[in-house]
């Protein structure tokens, strides 16, 4: 079975990573409208302005889209995602739509992207046994880098939503002591070095009370 294909009036060359069976969601604003924040969707070059084509062609899920926010499409659930994934590909490989939704077509390089959901929590795991063993490495030299129960219950630890940002956001370094070799005393000041990573994450939209366990069977 043949992948459908974007209009040719759209440009997109094949294998382009924002084709149609791509499709990424985001929230993002423009220079004509720097304070207003709206859903948008990449196709090849360029974002979809889905709150105002919502409007237009999917009047039912327009509410979705309208504060600019995944928040509320998120908790849609998978039949709302499903029927918004089938629109966008109909609009965006049939002629027939040209008209309704070229002028919210806009340059990707010309908006600012913004955190598309509400990080309300997040926990980062050891997921990976050769990342862990490099890490525990550093942590534990000479001794076992992996603690006892990790290929039973890889490690998680919280982390701060308030700093998670949108990529291209500037990093202000932190400060702290380091010992520079042959002094006396530690110092304070600004780290050298800063590490980073390329981590896999994904959203659990479920909401939680204080202390309610949330089993993996709400996760859909």
């Amino acid at each position: 079975m043949a992948l459908a294909r974007a209009c040719d009036w759209l440009e997109v060359p094949d294998g382009h990573p924002f084709g149609l069976q791509t499709l990424p969601y985001g929230s993002f604003s423009d220079a004509h409208h720097p304070a207003r924040r709206r859903v948008g969707v990449a196709i090849g070059d360029r974002v979809l302005n889905l709150t105002d084509t919502a409007e237009r062609l999917l009047p039912g899920r327009a509410d979705d889209f309208s504060t600019g926010s995944l928040d509320r499409f998120l908790a849609a659930g998978d039949g709302a995602w499903a029927q918004v994934r089938l629109a966008l590909t109909e609009w965006l490989s049939h002629d027939h739509y040209r008209s309704a939704i070229e002028d919210l077509l806009v340059p990707a390089g010309s908006v600012t992207m913004h955190l598309p959901f509400t990080v309300a929590d997040y926990v980062d795991f050891y997921a990976s046994e050769q990342h862990a063993t490099n890490v525990g490495r550093l942590f534990r030299p000479g001794g076992e880098p992996l603690t006892p129960n990790w290929r039973h219950l890889p490690i998680g630890y919280h982390g701060r939503a308030g700093t998670v940002v949108v990529s291209g956001t500037p990093i202000r370094r932190p400060c702290g002591q380091t010992r520079p070799s042959g002094a006396d005393a530690p110092v304070y000041g600004v780290c050298r070095r800063l590490d980073f990573e390329a981590e896999l994450g994904f959203v659990v939209g479920t909401e939680s009370a204080l202390g309610e366990r949330v089993p993996a069977a709400r996760f859909a």
